[in-house]
C-alpha cells in the first residue's frame, strides 16, 4: 500500500514518523495542506491523517467517489490514542491500516464497519482476500444485512474453489430466497432479486491479428467472443500472444483498455504442444507466416497453465480471439 501521512504540529509530526518508520511512505507537512492532500487522495492507496476528523473531511468530501475507488483514510489524534478508519474500511484496506496505526502507536483502532463489529463474515473482504472483483456492489448491502440479522445467504460457486465458513452461507438452489452469491466467470443470471456476483481472474484471451489492426477492433473481437460464450470480461486475467504480435499497438491497447498484463509466449513452446490431442485448430497460413501453426489458442493455453480450452479461436477480420480458463 502506497501510503501518505499528514500532520499539522509538532507532536503530530513526531507520531507520523514513528509511523512511517514501520509502514513507510511519504510525509507531509501542514504546508500547503489542502492541495496536498487533495492531491495525495487521487494518488495514493492510503491516507493517515493525524489531525481533527473535521479538517480532513471538509477538504476531501468533494472528492468521494465509491468504497471500490476511494483510497482508505485513517484519522488519528496527535498523542495516537485512536486511530479511526473513516473511509474505504474493507475494499481500501482502512480498517486494517487503522489497527496497524494503533499497533505501533500503542493506541486503539477504532473500527465502526458493521460486520467488523458483529464478527460477521463480509463477502467485500472475502472479495478482496481472493482477488474477486465485484460486478454489482449495490447488491453486497443486502447480503450483509442478512447476515447481520442472522439469516442465511445462498452460495453459487461454479469455481468450486474457494473456501467459505460454515454456518449461515448455504449452497444454492434454484428455488432459495434471496439474497445469493455467485462466484463464476460465466454470465450466470439467477431469478433471485438480490444476487452478489463475483468474478475471478481465471480467463486467459490469446490474440492473433493482422499488422496494423486498431485496438478498438480487438477490443471489440474480445467482448464480442465473451458476450458469445456468455463468459464475464471482469474475469480475464491476462492478453497473449506471440513475441513477433506483442508489439502491436493494437493488442498493447487491448491489455491496457482490460487493464491486464500482456504476456508473449514463444513460438518455441508452442510448437512443442501435442495440436492433436489438445484438439487446437491449426493453420498452414499462419505457420507459414509467424512459424507457428496456432497464436491466440496455443499461446492461451500455456499462458493459462495448461487450463481449460473455452474458446478455440474465434475469427474476425483480420483477429483471432481464444479464452482459456487458467488451471
Amino acid at each position: 500500500m502506497k501510503i501518505a501521512y499528514f500532520s499539522i504540529t509538532k507532536q503530530g509530526k513526531q507520531l507520523a514518523e514513528r509511523l512511517n518508520e514501520q509502514l513507510p511512505g511519504t510525509l507531509f507537512g501542514k504546508e500547503d495542506l489542502k492541495e496536498n492532500l487533495k492531491k495525495a487522495f487521487l494518488e495514493y492507496d492510503g491516507l493517515v491523517c493525524i489531525m481533527a476528523a473535521g479538517i480532513v473531511v471538509r477538504i476531501l468530501a468533494p472528492l468521494f467517489v465509491h468504497k471500490q475507488k476511494d483510497p482508505a483514510v485513517v484519522i488519528m489524534d496527535s498523542r495516537g490514542e485512536y486511530a479511526v478508519s473513516l473511509l474505504s474500511g474493507h475494499l481500501g484496506g482502512g480498517n486494517e491500516l487503522a489497527r496497524r496505526a494503533a499497533e505501533i502507536s500503542g493506541g486503539q483502532a477504532v473500527i465502526t464497519t458493521a460486520t467488523d463489529v458483529e464478527g460477521t463474515f463480509a463477502f467485500d473482504l472475502f472479495a478482496k482476500k481472493n482477488k474477486l472483483k465485484i460486478e454489482n456492489i449495490d447488491q453486497l448491502k443486502y447480503i450483509s444485512m442478512a447476515l447481520l440479522e442472522s439469516n442465511s445467504v445462498q452460495l453459487l460457486d461454479t469455481c468450486r474453489n474457494f473456501e467459505i465458513p460454515e454456518g449461515r452461507v448455504h449452497a444454492y438452489e434454484e428455488t432459495c430466497p434471496d439474497p445469493v452469491v455467485v462466484i463464476s466467470d460465466r454470465l450466470i443470471r439467477l431469478s433471485q432479486k438480490h444476487c452478489l456476483y463475483l468474478r475471478p481472474r481465471s480467463l486467459w484471451i490469446g490474440i492473433g491479428c493482422k499488422e496494423g489492426v486498431p485496438g478498438e477492433k480487438i477490443v471489440s473481437a474480445v467482448e464480442n467472443t465473451l458476450r458469445k460464450y456468455e463468459l464475464s470480461e471482469l474475469s480475464i486475467c491476462g492478453i497473449s500472444t506471440i513475441p513477433k504480435k506483442k508489439s502491436e499497438p493494437g493488442i498493447i491497447e487491448t491489455a491496457l483498455h482490460f487493464d491486464v498484463e500482456l504476456r508473449a509466449i514463444s513460438t518455441e513452446r508452442i510448437n512443442q504442444l501435442d495440436f492433436e490431442q489438445l484438439k487446437i485448430k491449426q493453420s498452414s497460413f499462419v505457420e507459414h507466416t509467424v512459424g507457428s501453426p496456432s497464436v491466440s489458442t496455443a499461446s492461451a493455453y500455456l499462458a493459462s497453465g495448461c487450463g481449460e480450452i473455452l474458446v478455440d479461436k474465434e475469427t474476425f477480420s483480420g483477429i483471432t480471439v481464444s479464452v482459456v480458463r487458467k488451471k
